[in-house]
């Protein structure tokens, strides 16, 4: 029997959110972008697709959808499993669309994603530990 050791994904950006300090996700940062009315009609087009597709094959994990309090526990974070291959490719696609108007993406990988709170077949969502992102 072989044992697959599990590794997660997480795509960010390199701009820390104000509130948590973390890199942003890919999600926010595109929200960012098309308010900045700076992507051509293709990308737009291209954009929504992807977005629409994970709404779609992507539960909003519950334990990420409260607005916490300033005081409030640390925040999970997201991670795809290494095997959803197609989620993984998408975001990829996002993040070309990102890197075109000088946003610098990281592919962040880790076996040790926290504490998790969350886990469907393509995700987890984790309280990170203090050395997940070492």
């Amino acid at each position: 029997m072989h044992n697959h050791k599990a590794v997660f994904i997480r795509f960010v950006v390199e701009i820390r959110d104000q509130e948590s300090h973390e890199y942003k996700g890919l999600f926010n940062a595109m929200d960012e972008l098309l308010e900045s009315n700076e992507l051509f009609d293709w990308e737009d087009k291209k954009q929504e697709e992807i977005y629409l597709w994970f709404k779609k094959n992507l539960k909003v994990p519950h334990v990420q959808s409260s607005e916490s309090n300033y005081y409030a526990k640390p925040k999970a974070i997201s991670w795809f499993k290494d095997s959803a291959k197609q989620h993984i490719e998408k975001m990829r696609q996002y993040a070309q669309i990102l890197e075109s108007h000088e946003y610098s993406v990281l592919q962040l990988i880790t076996g040790r994603p926290g504490k998790v709170l969350y886990e469907d077949d393509y995700q987890i969502a984790a309280i990170p530990f203090a050395d997940t992102f070492k």
